[in-house]
């Protein structure tokens, strides 16, 4: 009689096991009866004398063959120190991404936190108007900044009992809160993250299809990070006990073997060499960019940006009419509301030409743009950019971003006209806006990098009524920022208008009761 297989359940990898070797490795153990363990021993020596045998099979079953699976196989760790929040903002807009990005409400910045584009440093007239900016806002930001805080605490005091250095820190990510509001969105932030090979091949791709020059800079330094040895805080010590030892033995004696055999085995790897090899701009996505941008101009008339609405909502849509609303307002500023109110009037045959705009070019490899993907519940969301980056987060929904403008206006935090600042800030911002005019006369990039968090973007944000009940009990609550609260119930709001037995059962805090003390 056979004996029943027994469960065992244990963690592969290691500091010898590089990511695209580990994917290699359970790529050959999902085609064998034989247990991980011994795949993977089986395996090693081939790891131990190059990785030929990987690449290999990579060109072999994903290039050629073209399943994909095997690279969500290979995960990496990846930091990106100090990018400006535009591109880190381009950098986790993946669906299938895990990481964090450096919080503003921790520290204080200055001029020289600020990124200044490629194409700005070429030019010393608009570097000389774009650095006077950036050293007016960041004047006025630590200003702001040093003189909330004394508010802010005189306003809440420290409660009995209350720990004095949470108070502190309570009171100072409060004072941040309102403040960060000045910050540009060239202000240098820092990203770490964990993605498999497959998601750091899109991303590589997508950055590289950016119109903005620090975007794909960051997409050529991911290509290269992968291709390079990964950092390892145990690489010296590894490598001098191996010195140590490798002296202590006798040359051709079976120890002096052992270490050699120890070196192989502990050298530093390289991540994804082999999976991002092929990563090039998306020419699907950007001409059809280009595409939709044409027909925007010569069949979409409407007169002004309507900028009134916060948060509107869409359901029960005809899916090829909210793919043309949608694929429309990628490229423009107009509201949601603007272009479906013509797109939805259009005939079937040119909403069809519109809509085999958004495909003709897609190529074998390519997967359908984001903006033909339809859901029960879209979102037109207009808010500032500091909020939408934490909105952002939010992977099970879909977004659809415009690009950045000062032509929706600016915001401030519900409380600065408590602490008395909202007359200063609202000079600043103003004279901000000038600034901003003159630089998108000759420099769009400037412009955005200049551009405070404060100003406001449009998103879209497609999703199914699980997520609403998520962002409702998330983003709203004692510790949020009190804009993307405000969102969130919005959010429910528009919700409830759709079917309010659901929307009733989503659990949201009322604004009310917001405090200091807690984050």
């Amino acid at each position: 009689m056979s004996k029943k297989p027994q469960r065992h359940i244990y963690a592969i990898g290691g500091l010898a096991l590089p990511p695209e070797a580990n994917a290699y490795g359970l790529a050959k153990y999902s085609r064998s009866a034989k247990p991980a363990s011994e795949t993977f021993t089986n395996m090693a020596e081939k790891i131990l004398q190059g990785s030929e045998a990987t690449k290999k099979f990579f060109e072999i079953f994903y290039f050629q063959y073209g399943h994909a699976s095997i690279a969500d196989l290979a995960h990496v760790s990846m930091a990106l120190d100090n990018i400006s929040m535009v591109t880190a903002i381009d950098v986790v807009d993946e669906q299938l991404w895990d990481g964090q990005e450096r919080s503003t409400r921790y520290q204080k910045y200055s001029k020289d936190s600020v990124h200044t584009p490629s194409s700005v440093v070429k030019n010393a007239k608009l570097k000389k108007l774009y650095e006077g900016g950036v050293e007016y806002i960041m004047d006025e930001y630590k200003k702001t900044y040093d003189e909330l805080l004394p508010v802010v605490r005189e306003e809440n005091p420290l409660p009995k009992g209350y720990a004095e250095g949470a108070w502190k820190s309570s009171t100072r990510a409060r004072a941040f809160d309102v403040a960060r509001y000045m910050l540009p969105l060239g202000t240098y932030t820092s990203v770490g993250q964990i993605t498999s090979g497959r998601t750091m091949e899109k991303m590589i791709s997508r950055l590289y299809s950016s119109e903005y020059s620090e975007v794909r800079d960051v997409a050529d330094d991911l290509k290269v990070a992968c291709n390079e040895p990964a950092f390892n805080p145990f690489t010296k010590e590894i490598k001098e006990a191996l010195s140590t030892l490798n002296k202590e033995v006798k040359s051709g004696s079976d120890a002096a073997k052992k270490v050699r055999r120890l070196r192989k085995i502990l050298k530093e790897v390289h991540p994804l060499p082999t999976l991002v090899k092929y990563t090039a701009p998306v020419k699907y996505l950007v001409q059809t960019k280009k595409d939709m941008q044409q027909v925007a101009k010569e069949y979409l008339k409407i007169k002004k940006v309507d900028s009134s609405k916060d948060v509107t909502l869409f359901s029960n849509q005809d899916p090829l009419v909210e793919a043309v609303t949608t694929l429309l307002y990628w490229v423009t500023h107009y509201s949601y509301e603007q272009i479906y109110n013509q797109v939805n009037s259009w005939s079937k045959k040119k909403l069809t030409e519109v809509f085999e705009l958004g495909v003709r070019k897609r190529e074998r490899h390519n997967e359908l743009l984001r903006m033909l993907d339809t859901h029960s519940l879209t979102f037109d969301i207009l808010m500032d950019v500091g909020s939408y980056r934490d909105m952002h987060r939010h992977r099970r929904t879909v977004q659809i971003p415009q690009d950045y403008t000062y032509e929706h206006g600016y915001d401030w935090h519900p409380e600065i006209e408590r602490y008395g600042n909202l007359y200063a800030y609202q000079v600043t911002m103003d004279a901000q806006e000038e600034t901003l005019k003159k630089l998108e006369k000759s420099n769009h990039e400037a412009s955005v990098y200049l551009m405070s968090m404060a100003y406001k973007r449009r998103s879209l944000f497609k999703m199914g009524w699980n997520e609403v009940d998520y962002i409702g009990k998330l983003r709203t609550g004692v510790g949020r920022h009190l804009s993307y609260w405000n969102i969130a119930l919005r959010m429910v709001e528009e919700a409830a208008k759709v079917n309010p037995v659901r929307a009733s059962h989503i659990p949201t805090t009322p604004l009310s009761e917001d405090t200091v003390y807690e984050r």
